[in-house]
Formats: C-alpha cells, structure tokens, sequence
C-alpha cells in the first residue's frame, strides 16, 4: 500500500498526522464497505507512520520534507509491514543508521 504525501504547506510529520485525521474522520462517514476497508487501510498506514518513523531525522536530513517543498512524497508499506519512503521517485532511508 502506498499515499501521497503533500509537504507543499507542512512537513511529512504535520501532513501525516492531517491525513491520519481526514481519514479517521471520512471512515465514520462512509457510505460502503469497500470505501471503510480502503480508509482502514490508510489509517493503518498512517497510524504506524506516526508510531515508528523517526521526524526530526527525516526533516533534518530530507529538506523536501519540510514544508514548502513541491516534491513527489510518497509513503508505503511492503508486504512484511515494513515502512518506505520515496522522494520523487527515489527511496530514502527513514532511519539514522549512525
């Protein structure tokens, strides 16, 4: 599963976090099954995102997930659970290694 994360007015932290919301909140709106499995999907997604990714590092390292950033951000999970993040295409690493 992967979304788009738009850092265009904030960072990766604040639009996870704003997606996380809408998504919680559109859930208990939808009107189909298929439309509350898709949300469940995200909020899952999102949920771990906000448990596990490591912010002040991805910002500090990655200015394109600052705010202001017109990059292409995107957010995903393979199929073991695992986090990933691509920057206009490219994967970066979501953990400092040091």
């Amino acid at each position: 599963m992967n979304l788009k994360i738009y850092p265009k007015r904030h960072c990766i932290e604040t639009e996870i976090k704003r997606q996380y919301n809408l998504a919680v909140s559109d859930y208990f709106k939808a009107d189909t099954q298929a439309n509350k499995k898709a949300l469940e999907n995200s909020i899952e997604l999102l949920h771990h995102a906000i448990e596990t990714l490591d912010f002040n590092f991805l910002r500090n390292s990655y200015p394109a997930l600052r705010e202001n950033s017109s990059a292409e951000v995107c957010l995903e999970q393979n199929d073991t659970g695992d986090l990933g993040i691509k920057i206009n295409g490219e994967e970066i690493e979501t953990t400092d290694k040091d």
